[in-house]
This record gives structure tokens, sequence and C-alpha cells, in this order.
């Protein structure tokens, strides 16, 4: 009696000791432990035995050595507690990433264990040896994952499936030399709901990424759709992910395998729901008419319904949305006040919801539209204000009709809240690309002026404006003017716009701006860091030495005016094969295409070791000696030439003769800055074409010499002030030809 109730107090013990956190295997090694642990794995106490292992595993778990006790944790997989071997493979599946050559001494647990009467143990052994990425235990695991494929318990056919993939994952041409492409069919073919849910989540990887596809067959498609309802949610996504990718060879088929879909927009689950918005994308164009119009007022009112689940999922919903609108382009028109956007709502939820709208406009909703963009410019989150005056810009070129209520609620918007001028000057520059007619520039400066717009983006649109309808301004010039004043204060991007603008107004009105074309040239190329600033002052200088007619340079300067898009988006740049195939991927919420997120699959791994083998080759390379400067320079100077001479050398006569350096010129043509750098002059007058009407541009006094520097050894000229050596002479000079897009100088302000 005494001993059974000694023997009942150390069992009530034991549970109590396992009822406890595992914390207490964490602690500070002891001294002799390791010496404990390998007797209590060598001992006959189970429950010892157990600990020591979970001892180790937690050693494991904060970086601790305790791969010279594998032998003795190997030893107790043939164990029958299920929890004991569920720790000894964790601890060899663990080790084998560390040490792959120990990998092979529990091969042959594994293989006894995929023979076992219990089929946890089976599909146990089989999802462990699939875990181990080493090559030299790849070929023991494939007869029997094999048998598992065939294995008559379903939950060792599931683990089975994965094992597929982790196989096509670790060795595609393995996968296909082996033909498990047809193990992966039996199993989509199965009568069990799971194993065929998990090998429809193979096939997606194969055929997505693999060098073979699997032409899919009605049998096995028709059982897909048979087990979708008996599926979880996580099989049925990945079912419905196989449906979207099939191609009915007929319109009944199509049209049955739709109806049989259209159950699962009403799931609880959003990824079903998408799941299933993708197979009627997908198959959309199969069908008839008015099964598509049925199928849209489903998705119309699944898509309503998940605008309502939380922030996350109505961010997700309305991406998806932007791509369903270009395959269904009147998908939810007649549902704006779905998306309106709430106070309660996040940041990001309200500007995909705004963008949303302006996607979602037309002429007949437009004027609600714009209503809600004037009560959301009265927010406080100025991040979003900002975004809000851009959409009603954005909803004036969108819906023409709309242009002057969007022109005068943002001239509202600037009395109610100054401090939106620079962003409404942003905005007010896109409209007055598209609609010229409405310039509301005048009344912006004549208000508030123009040193309220701060800003360089402001600055730059403000400029922009200036350049090209500098005569509707009252005050234009003495606004230029004070830019050219303070143009070496200013950003880059002003500079460059101060340029441009100043060249715009000179071609308008040539007698009235050279005195202030010639102050800013000349102050931009003497005193200006920046190599871009510089390079845009002398190509103007350039193009004006050579006596072009205004004509010729206004098609220069001006070029073609790219017309604004506020419809464009990722989709663009996609088939709509692709398009349809991004739905329900990350690849609609990150605006990508969807091959641009992983590299080829399975290599992913092999790309990583070969990054690490190149920068050991490149650790064990001999250092080699720099190489003479002067000698460098002398090898690369005429490479160079010729590129840089084809870049800035114009010729007025078309003719691709030579001048010699210094010749006159009779024609009254600007000096050319850098004629000391090319030893190019300008063309003389007489050999003109006769055909030109158009009088030249007036002179401009050469700027004075500026410091020799680094960049004119560059080009061959010297640090002497004497004459330069001509480059060799080119049989067309590179005469700038109108194009037919937008020039740099239009792109500053798309």
């Amino acid at each position: 009696m005494e001993n059974f109730l000694r023997k009942a107090r150390e069992k009530i013990q034991r549970k109590l000791e396992e009822t406890k956190t595992g914390s207490k295997y964490f602690a500070q090694t002891r001294r002799g432990e390791i010496a404990e642990l390998r007797s209590d794995l060598n001992g006959v106490d189970d429950y010892r035995k157990k600990a020591a292992v979970k001892r180790i595993i937690a050693n494991m778990t904060l970086g601790r050595d305790v791969s010279y006790l594998f032998v003795d944790v190997v030893k107790l997989g043939p164990s029958t507690d299920l929890e004991l071997k569920k720790l000894v493979y964790l601890y060899v599946l663990s080790t084998a990433r560390l040490q792959p050559e120990k990998a092979l001494l529990a091969v042959n647990t594994f293989l006894q264990d995929t023979t076992n009467s219990s089929p946890v143990v089976r599909a146990l052994a089989v999802r462990t040896m699939m875990c181990i990425r080493v090559a030299s235990v790849l070929e023991y695991t494939l007869e029997p994952l094999r048998r598992a494929v065939a294995d008559p318990d379903p939950y060792v056919r599931k683990t089975a499936a994965m094992g597929l993939g982790k196989l096509f994952h670790h060795d595609m041409n393995l996968f296909y030399q082996q033909d498990f492409k047809k193990d992966l069919v039996e199993l989509l073919n199965d009568n069990n709901p799971m194993v065929a849910a998990n090998a429809a989540a193979v096939l997606c990887e194969v055929n997505d990424y693999g060098s073979e596809k699997i032409e899919s067959n009605s049998e096995w498609v028709n059982r897909l759709v048979y087990h979708l309802p008996e599926c979880n949610e996580w099989g049925q996504h990945f079912i419905l992910e196989v449906l979207a990718a099939q191609r009915p060879s007929d319109k009944e088929s199509a049209e049955t395998l739709l109806t049989r879909v259209l159950p699962r927009m009403s799931h609880q689950n959003p990824a079903v729901v998408m799941g299933a918005i993708k197979v009627v994308a997908n198959l959309a164009s199969r069908c008839s008419q008015e099964l598509i119009e049925r199928c849209t007022i489903r998705v119309n009112t699944a898509l309503l319904t998940l605008a309502k689940r939380d922030a996350e999922t109505q961010y997700v919903v309305c991406k998806n949305i932007h791509a369903l609108l270009v395959i269904f382009p009147n998908l939810l028109r007649t549902n704006l006040d779905a998306f309106y956007v709430r106070y309660s709502d996040p940041p990001f939820v309200k500007l995909e919801k705004l963008r949303l709208l302006l996607k979602l406009a037309t002429p007949t909703t437009a004027p609600d539209i714009l209503k809600e963009f004037a009560e959301y410019a009265s927010g406080v989150d100025m991040v979003f204000v900002v975004e809000v005056v851009r959409a009603i810009a954005s909803l004036a070129i969108k819906v023409e009709s709309m242009a002057a209520d969007c022109a005068n609620l943002l001239m509202q918007l600037v009395d109610r809240r100054p401090e939106l001028l620079p962003h409404v000057v942003t905005a007010a520059k896109d409209i007055v690309r598209r609609y010229p007619e409405l310039l509301m520039l005048d009344a912006l400066v004549a208000d508030y002026g123009a040193d309220e717009v701060a800003e360089e983006e402001a600055k730059v649109s403000l400029l922009w404006m200036l350049g090209e309808y500098c005569d509707f301004v009252d005050n234009g010039k003495d606004i230029i003017q004070r830019f050219i004043d303070s143009v070496m204060e200013h950003e880059q991007r002003v500079q460059l716009s101060i340029l441009s603008a100043v060249v715009k107004m000179f071609l308008r009105d040539p007698e009235a701006m050279e005195p202030q074309l010639n102050r800013v040239l000349e102050t931009v190329t003497t005193q200006s860091d920046d190599a871009d600033v510089r390079d845009r002052a002398f190509a103007y200088w350039r193009l004006l030495s050579k006596g072009m007619t205004v004509e010729q340079m206004k098609r220069v300067v001006h070029g073609q005016t790219v017309p604004v898009n506020v419809d464009r988006t990722f989709s663009d740049a996609m088939t709509m094969a692709d398009l349809k195939k991004s739905l329900n991927t990350a690849a609609v919420v990150f605006a990508r295409p969807y091959q641009s997120f992983l590299p080829p699959y399975g290599l992913a791994d092999a790309e990583l070791d070969a990054e690490d083998s190149d920068e050991e080759d490149a650790a064990a390379l001999p250092s080699t000696p720099p190489a003479d400067p002067s000698s460098s320079a002398a090898e690369a100077a005429p490479a160079a030439a010729p590129v840089v001479k084809d870049m800035f050398e114009f010729a007025g006569d078309g003719s691709g003769a030579r001048h010699p350096v210094g010749a006159s010129s009779s024609g009254a043509v600007h000096a050319d800055p850098l004629g000391d750098l090319f030893s190019v002059p300008p063309p003389a007058a007489a050999t003109a074409s006769p055909s030109h009407s158009q009088p030249a541009l007036p002179s401009a006094p050469l700027p004075p010499p500026r410091a020799a520097r680094a960049v004119d050894d560059l080009f061959g000229s010297g640090a002497a002030g004497g004459g330069v050596t001509a480059p060799a002479a080119s049989s067309t000079p590179a005469v700038p030809q109108p194009s037919t897009r937008a020039t740099q100088l239009d792109d500053l302000f798309s």
C-alpha cells in the first residue's frame, strides 16, 4: 500500500511539473551538465530522457552548441513515445541545417518510421525528411515519398502532397526526372478534400515557376470543383487559384465552372471571396454576356461587403478594385458612397479611397465627388489635404465639364487656407497644361505674391507657367527678374526651371529679354557648381550661338507637350493576362508585375551560395598595382572626344564644313562660350541656307573667361589660355531635330 501511494505521489508530482511552463529548461548552464544530459539520454527513465531532450533544445535555441550529443539523441528516434519522437526530429532537423554531414546518421531512423504502423509517425517521418535541405539526404527521400503518395491513410497523403512541393523547391530537375508530376496528378484526383487542396497548392507553385507545366484535364478539375465546399478556407483559396488558371475549351464548360464558383463570394474569409472574383475575371471572356452581367452584380455586392471590413482588408480590396476596373469598367459606378472617406479611417485607407473615387469619377458622378473633396479639404491632416488638392486638379483634367468648378474650388481653398498656396500652384499647373484658358496664375500672384510660393515643386510649377504664359500675367517679367537676381540661392530644379523660363520668354520677345538671358547664362555658367545646371546653360548658349531662327529654336525648346493622363496606373505596363493573374496577390498591392517579386523558383539559395563564392574568390585574388594615371587619361581621351563632339556640335548651315578657329562671322549671332572648349566657331552667314526667312537671333557678348577646371582637361582644352586642338571633323554634324516626344525640359513639369 505504501509503495502504491509513493508511486501515486510521484506520478502526480510529475504531472504537475509537466503542466508548468518550460522556462526552467532555459536556465544557466551548470558545471557537469553535459555529462548529466548524456547520462539521462542513455538511461532507462523515459521522463528523464524527455526532460534531457527538452533541455538540449532549449540550449540550442539560445545558440549554444549541442551537436556533440547528436548520436545520443538520435538513439532515441525509435522510441514509441510520440512526444519524444517529435523532440528528437526537431533536434535533428535543426542540427542538420548547421552540420549537414551528421544528417546521414538519422536516415535509418526516418526510413524505419516511414513504414511504421501509425499514420501519424509515417507522416512525421516524411515531413521531417523533406524538411532536411541536404543534398546527401535527398536521394533517400524519393522512395518513401512515393510510397506516401499511395498510402491508404489520407493524413499521410496530405503530408506527401506538401512533400512534393518541398522536393520541387529543393531540386526542380529531380522532380521532373523522377516523374513526380504523375504522382501530383494522382493526388489532385484524391477523394479526400484536404489531400486535393494540398495538391492544388503545389500545382500552383509548379505551374507558376516550373519549366514544365502540368496540363489540366476535366477529370481532376471537376474533382477540385466537387471538393471546393468541403475544404477549409485555405484549401478553398488554393483550389480557386487553380481554377482561375483554367481555360475551358467550350463556352458551356466555362459557364458551368463559373456557376459552381459564385457561391464562394458569400464566404467569411476575404481571401476566398477575392479568389472567387479572380475566377470570374479570368473566365468572363469565355461566357455569355447575360451571365457576365449576373456575375458583375455578385462581384459588386461582394466588394461592397468587403469594403465594410477592417481597415487592412479595405486597403487590399481598394487596391484590387483598381485592377478590376480595367476588366469590368462599369463596376461600382453607382456605389460611390461605400468609398467615401470616414473620419475614423486610418491615413492609408483615406488615401486609397481618395484615389478610388477619382478612378470612379464620371461626368454624372463628378459633382458629388467634388462636393466630397471640398469637405475633405477642411480636414486637419495636412498630408491628406494636400492629396485632396491634387485630386481636385486630377478631377478637372479627367472630367472637362467640371474643370471650371474645380478651378474655382482651388481658389476658394486658398482664400480659406493660405498655407495651401504652394500646393494649389502645383495643381494649377496641371490644369493649365490641359486647359490653358483656365490660367489662375494672375489671380494667385496678385492676391498673395510670388514670394509666398516657397516650396521647390511649387516654384518649378510657377516658373513653368510664367515661361509659357508670361504675357497674360501683369507683373510676370518682374517675378522672373526676382528669380534671376537670386538664381544661385535656389535648388537645382528651380535653377533649371529659371533657365527654361527665361529662354522661352526670350524667344517671344528677343530684344526685351536679351539682357536678362545674358545675365542668367553668365551667372550659371561661371558660378554654378552643379554639372546639370551648367550643362543646360551651355546647351542653350550653344543653340543660340548657331544663328538659328526663332521658329527653329522654339521647336527645340518647346518640343511637344505630353498630354496629362490621370488614369494611368501600373496596369498600363501589363498585359490583360498578367493583370488578371495579379489579382488577389501582392503584385496588386505593391503595383508591380508579379514576375518582379521572386527570382527563378528554387534558385534563391543557389544565388546566395554563388554570391558567397564570388566574395571568397574576390578575397583570394592578388591585389593588382594601380595603373599609371597619365597613361589611363591618355588612352581614355580619344574615346571620350567624339562623344562630347556629337552632343554639342550643332552646325547652322548643315554642310558639315569646319571653320578655322577664330574665323569671323558676318551674321549677328551669339558668341559661343564653348568655342574655346571644342574649337568649333559659329558658321558664316554666307553659308546659311537662303530658304531661312526668319531673322537670326540677336547677338550676346561672350561671358568673362573663367578659371581652368578639371572638366576642361577631359576634353583636351588644356590649362593654358591659348588655342586648343580641334577634334576630328565629323562628316554629319548633329543638328537638333524636333522630337515627337516630350523634351527633357517638359519632363520636369510632368
